[in-house]
């Protein structure tokens, strides 16, 4: 009876300390979206077959911080020429890039070098930021969220010039005071690793070879605009190609920008799993664990919610489990590195097309469950009307790209902006305006009057271009009929002419410069926005306001007929329109490009 109790005993401890070991043995046979580790190879070689006509090339990578669980390769890296993508091919990251700046800070920040919350300005030259509009001090933790309140900027140009030349001339308005409004700035990112540069006294390139890359073993990476800091990326990158989300070849797709740290970093998929693994296993880059645990704590949240929004420059995504890291886009690329620290597991994806939608956020889910999107509560809190996104020209003589298609759209219903249905978002109010946060930007809901107020003022400027043309076109029509057909006519005062047709040629230069910086604007090509071209609206300003006064104090305009006076009056207000343009605009600030 005795040895029977104690047998049954012992069983059930047995089954006590051995079950639930089991079951966690079994879960950690499973991914956080619940599939299988051993079945996740032939669940994204499926989801590949699905959406192999748009692709052209893309290698990816599923981990913990053991080492990988599925590597796969596929597609082309040129389809024109046969050249499949293997474990050699190189991607550029884009934006993942950043990640690099924000480590260097967060080292800089464990030596005792930096202050995340010690105004940026203590780390740069003297004067540096010219063109601040709040007292509150920028730190670099607005800075890794986001928050310094700039304006979008051209960024992407090719100079010779230093980060440091160049951020120095090329500084956006800061419209918002830091820490309110989050909306990506890649002059911020810009900012900081210019600040590394300054406090560690070396490039940023070398900076980041010796302390990030070099340690990782990461040897087929390269940072420099040219990728002259390896050799075989540089060659490698020349032999593949880069197409747009339906597959199609791109006639430029090489990302070249002289301010590098912001998305130039190139290289082979297994060099971007060692940085994201590292980053998972929390290993080798940082001395003290402790600045482990303050790089993924959350440094910016969702408005009014205590919901990471950012962790030091890692944004938070909401799929089955919260994920942490970052996406790039570059004109042939697009790359994502993401984290989920809570069950240990990472995934990594390289492609060859330009925002690439499919493997960069959907398959991702198969990892980490399906994205999320906002509450029900959130949603129902929605209000229809207009929205624009704050990560814009806001103001200054770069505002009119916000006339750009889906700069602002009217959205009856979330469903209305892709954005919305497919990421996390939440609602809030701020100084009496209502926003949404989305992942990497704001948006405010604008009244009526000041979304149409903009395309009033642009559509004057459109009926003052109309005219002038109207007006050349006919006078020509008119010159060549009486000259082939020897027509006489009264001929006005000469000065009366002169002015006429000078005035229609100054309306119809505004939008041939206008159309001129809108084509680099969309080529992503910034070189053509320059002061140059903002000094000559300035000056057509000061002519065409010339020139629609001039008939007031003109003795000329007491000998014109009805016809000749009424179309004095059209060609001064015509004139007029296309100054009320520059000013509304301010085309006129070449000192603020």
């Amino acid at each position: 009876m005795k040895k029977s109790f104690i047998l049954t005993l012992l069983t059930i401890i047995t089954l006590g300390l051995f079950q639930p070991a089991t079951v966690l043995a079994e879960e950690d046979q499973k991914l956080p979206s619940g599939i299988e580790r051993n079945q996740i190879g032939q669940k994204i070689q499926n989801y590949v077959k699905e959406h192999e006509k748009t692709t052209a090339g893309m290698a990816t990578a599923v981990f913990d911080k053991d080492g990988t669980i599925y590597q796969g390769n596929f597609g082309y890296m040129n389809k024109e020429k046969g050249v499949k993508a293997d474990d050699g091919s190189v991607f550029e990251w884009g934006s993942v890039t950043k990640l690099t700046v924000w480590l260097s800070v967060m080292q800089l920040w464990e030596q005792g070098k930096i202050n995340l919350e010690e105004d940026i300005r203590t780390y740069l030259p003297e004067g540096f930021l010219k063109n601040l509009r709040y007292d509150k001090p920028i730190t670099m933790l607005d800075l890794m969220n986001h928050q310094a309140g700039f304006d979008e900027v051209t960024m992407y140009l090719q100079d010779d010039k230093s980060i440091e030349e160049i951020l120095k001339e090329q500084q956006p308005i800061q419209s918002f005071e830091p820490g309110t409004v989050t909306a990506y700035s890649n002059y911020g990112a810009g900012l900081a690793a210019l600040i590394v540069e300054r406090i560690s006294g070396q490039t940023f390139a070398d900076y980041a070879h010796e302390h990030i890359f070099q340690p990782l073993g990461m040897n087929k990476t390269a940072i420099l605009p040219d990728l002259s800091d390896n050799s075989y990326v540089q060659k490698k990158r020349q032999e593949t190609k880069g197409y747009d989300t339906k597959g199609n070849l791109l006639s430029k797709d090489h990302f070249i920008t002289s301010i590098y740290p912001i998305g130039a970093a190139t290289g082979t998929l297994k060099d971007l799993e060692k940085f994201a693994q590292a980053l998972l296993a929390r290993k080798t880059l940082f001395e003290r664990p402790e600045t482990w645990n303050t790089l993924y704590t959350a440094s910016s949240t969702y408005p009014d919610t205590d919901i990471i929004r950012n962790a030091h420059g890692f944004w938070a995504n909401e799929y089955g489990t919260t994920v942490l890291g970052h996406g790039g886009n570059t004109a042939g690329s697009t790359s994502r590195i993401m984290l989920d620290l809570e069950h240990g597991i990472g995934y990594v994806v390289m492609t060859n097309q330009g925002t690439e939608q499919n493997y960069n956020f959907q398959m991702p889910e198969l990892v980490f469950g399906p994205r999320k999107t906002a509450s029900k509560e959130t949603q129902e809190q929605f209000s229809p009307g207009y929205y624009r996104t704050l990560r814009n020209f806001n103001q200054g003589p770069l505002a009119i790209f916000k006339m750009i298609p889906a700069s602002a759209d009217y959205l009856q219903e979330p469903s209305d902006d892709q954005r919305l249905p497919n990421n996390f978002w939440t609602i809030y109010q701020s100084q009496g305006k209502t926003r949404i946060a989305v992942a990497v930007a704001d948006y405010e809901k604008v009244s009526e009057f000041d979304f149409y107020k903009d395309f009033i003022v642009l559509g004057s400027g459109g009926l003052g271009i109309i005219y002038a043309l109207g007006l050349l076109l006919i006078s020509l029509i008119l010159g060549a009929y009486r000259l082939i057909f020897h027509k006489k006519q009264d001929q006005p005062d000469h000065v009366w002419k002169v002015w006429n047709i000078l005035t229609a040629v100054g309306v119809l230069a505004f939008p041939i410069n206008l159309f001129l910086m809108f084509v680099a604007q969309a080529s992503g090509d910034f070189s053509e926005i320059a002061q140059w071209r903002y000094m000559v609206f300035a000056g057509l300003g000061l002519l065409l306001a010339g020139c629609a006064v001039y008939p007031l104090f003109s003795k000329a305009r007491k000998g014109l007929g009805k016809g000749r006076l009424f179309l004095t009056v059209l060609t001064s207000l015509s004139a007029l329109a296309i100054v009320a343009n520059i000013l509304y605009w301010s085309l006129y600030q070449w000192w603020a490009i």
